[in-house]
């Protein structure tokens, strides 16, 4: 993965004292102590035109840049570690779409199965992985060449994805039915061997599963259907696959920003995970050290996916209001609103060098 800073900057950030909060990003991030703007990229889908749009400039003035017409249903947005690929799952048209993030064109759009929804590059950059809601395995495609490299198998349909750290297990939830006490609805996959590892039950729904930047602990959030909100998270043991604790977190947690898919800029050393809530219209940011909700910041209507830089700048797609809430997180301060194409699903963001 590359870093985005000089040695000598690094090394001046390591000695300063003063270090804000940090919010959990993607690869190895700096920590919030500098007040410069920054230049970034923003990709967000939307449903409604099936375009992938284009956003560019200093946070929070982010001026419109292009919007790229990709195939239907743009759903999930995944962002490769080197920055060099945006993957969308075109949703009703059973195909994945992947965008040159420098050129700003669609590189190649290739048919898999049906329903792709989650989409998650590798540590590496060198392998893209695609989840299907009705499809019981995960699509495996060679960045570049963008040919298929064979099935993982599931055994279930899958919603979310979420990579270890080494790349080792890919995990994923299951939520294209109703839960029934000891349905397991969290599953791991060994990418290796295209096998399954194990399905467990965590005794609730199970949305979307997100790792800490340390790879220990798994966070699940349980509103599993957009009808049937549920306020639970759950924390759960990578290595023992044991449920930690559980806590309550608004009205309708759904989705955190995650390497490999909102953006890559997740340090190891990060204390907070933030969390989007379809029901209250807030994000939450979650305490790793305390498992407690610690801030909650207003956002527009039915927000969905959040991605963020390494200087802590959220962005939350806004579905309802058809927006993008910009939002600094050490100060839970709003900056700015984006309007966006309609029904905006998923968003992912590159920072400039």
């Amino acid at each position: 993965m590359t870093n985005l800073f000089p040695v000598n900057f690094r090394k001046w950030l390591s000695r300063t004292s003063a270090l804000a909060t940090l919010v959990i990003l993607g690869t190895p991030m700096i920590p919030a102590v500098v007040t410069a703007q920054q230049t970034v990229t923003l990709f967000v889908t939307s449903e409604a035109t099936n375009t992938v749009n284009v956003f560019r400039g200093e946070v929070p003035s982010l001026k419109f840049v292009k919007g790229i017409p990709v195939g239907k249903d743009p759903h999930n947005l995944g962002i490769s570690p080197d920055g060099k690929w945006v993957a969308n799952s075109d949703r009703r048209s059973n195909e994945v779409s992947i965008i040159d993030t420098e050129k700003l064109v669609e590189a190649a759009r290739i048919p898999v199965l049906k329903q792709p929804h989650d989409v998650a590059f590798s540590p590496d950059s060198r392998t893209l992985y695609i989840g299907h809601e009705v499809e019981t395995t995960v699509t495996v495609i060679e960045v570049g060449s963008w040919k298929k490299k064979g099935l993982l198998h599931a055994t279930r349909g899958q919603h979310d994805l979420s990579i270890t750290p080494d790349g080792r297990e890919i995990w994923f939830t299951v939520t294209n039915r109703h839960y029934r006490q000891g349905d397991p609805r969290l599953g791991i996959l060994d990418p290796a061997t295209g096998k399954l590892i194990t399905l467990f039950d965590t005794g609730a729904n199970a949305h979307d599963v997100t790792l800490s930047p340390d790879g220990k602990v798994a966070w699940v959030t349980n509103s599993g259907f957009t009808h049937i909100p549920d306020a639970r998270v759950d924390y759960v043991d990578v290595v023992t696959r044991k449920v930690l604790g559980s806590m309550q977190v608004g009205k309708y947690p759904f989705h955190s920003p995650k390497r490999g898919r909102d953006g890559n800029y997740l340090s190891p050393s990060t204390s907070e995970l933030w969390v989007s809530d379809r029901g209250t219209q807030q994000i939450h940011a979650l305490s790793f050290s305390s498992n407690s909700v610690v801030a909650s910041v207003p956002v527009g209507k039915h927000p969905f996916h959040i991605a963020a830089t390494p200087q802590e700048i959220l962005f939350v797609a806004n579905s309802g209001s058809s927006n993008v809430t910009i939002i600094d997180g050490p100060k839970r301060k709003v900056l700015a609103t984006l309007t966006v194409p309609k029904q905006p699903h998923g968003l992912a963001v590159l920072v400039k060098p």
